[in-house]
């Protein structure tokens, strides 16, 4: 098998144990599914910067409809895991971030795909 092959296996195995790691970590909670994954690390991202306006968060989750999208930012948020406020610049906007729980998972979740990656190739 060529190195290249290899490599190529050790991506698909990290890729494979990253989300089940991502399973894992969010099983007590409503969140298990990708498309959650896809929300929460975009906002992790963009954390020090401002709060993303709700119908912002809709377009983070770019394998789901709009519409599923909206009822799963609205799931994060009834569950905690999403905090919601009001714009003080404009009444009729939601600012939403992620709150601390969903911070230590996000972060736990990376620090396991940082991890997972750091043998691939070599």
């Amino acid at each position: 098998m060529s190195k290249l092959n290899t490599h190529r296996i050790q991506a698909a195995q990290a890729i494979f144990a990253i989300d089940s790691f991502w399973a894992e970590t969010f099983a007590d909670t409503s969140f298990s599914d990708l498309n959650y994954c896809d929300l929460f690390t975009q906002m992790w991202l963009t954390r020090n910067e401002s709060a993303k306006a709700k119908t912002d968060l809709y377009d983070l989750m770019p394998n789901i409809s709009r519409r599923t999208a909206v009822k799963y930012v609205q799931n994060a948020i009834d569950q905690g895991m999403l905090a919601e406020h009001e714009c003080e610049t404009d009444k009729r906007i939601r600012l939403v971030t992620l709150t601390a729980p969903a911070l230590a998972k996000v972060e736990r979740f990376l620090d396991h795909a940082c991890a997972s990656f750091s043998e691939v190739g070599r």
